[in-house]
């Protein structure tokens, strides 16, 4: 695949934020472990990776439902947060990312479609050195339906003023792969940090 012809075909690109650009999903998990700890639920490190840009409290109320466990939705959705920031400025950009963000905002608008909070993707994009790339911010403040629901990269592709099937997403989870294809958006998945092209996957 001629990659530079790849990226010509669009008018946009949308990125995830957590383990996409950013490798700060360990700092997440740790948030889980924690209150897992705490509440007494069953912590399982791929079960909580693989709902990456799910919002806390949803995946709280998951834990919840499929574990058949009895809990206080709101406070582990607290004690899970208030533990990350305490460790958010760690969060630091994956140097192969921030390069091709650097390039590609030369040339077309950039879109963060995330499942954190605005204050959060505003702390890690600040800290990361990433957030002058970045023209706008989809958080799971702005949308009520979250991925794998398409709503994030639909109002991803619409603040940067370009059609979906113009836009190209990057996203390290099957959860944002299912929300970029029914969007009718083209994907390609990012594995430890670098761009996987061969993951290339077209959204209609």
């Amino acid at each position: 695949m001629q990659i530079d012809d790849l990226l010509k075909r669009y008018d946009g690109f949308v990125f995830d934020l957590d383990g996409t650009l950013v490798d700060s999903m360990p700092l997440h998990l740790a948030g889980w472990e924690h209150a897992a700890a705490i509440y007494g639920f069953h912590y399982d490190k791929t079960w909580f990776y693989n709902l990456g840009g799910v919002p806390s409290r949803k995946i709280a109320k998951l834990v919840a439902d499929t574990q058949k466990v009895s809990i206080d939705i709101d406070a582990v959705t607290k004690t899970k947060s208030d533990y990350y920031q305490t460790v958010i400025m760690q969060a630091t950009a994956f140097p192969v990312m921030k390069e091709l963000v650097a390039d590609l905002a030369q040339h077309r608008p950039l879109a963060i479609g995330t499942g954190s909070t605005r204050a959060n993707a505003e702390i890690v994009l600040t800290s990361s050195g990433l957030a002058p790339y970045f023209r706008v911010i989809t958080s799971a403040d702005d949308v009520v339906h979250h991925k794998p629901n398409p709503d994030t990269f639909l109002l991803s592709a619409a603040k940067i003023d370009a059609k979906p099937s113009r836009c190209l997403v990057f996203e390290d989870t099957e959860i944002g792969l299912q929300a970029a294809q029914k969007a009718q958006m083209d994907c390609v998945f990012i594995r430890d940090g670098q761009p996987d092209w061969d993951t290339f996957t077209p959204g209609n």
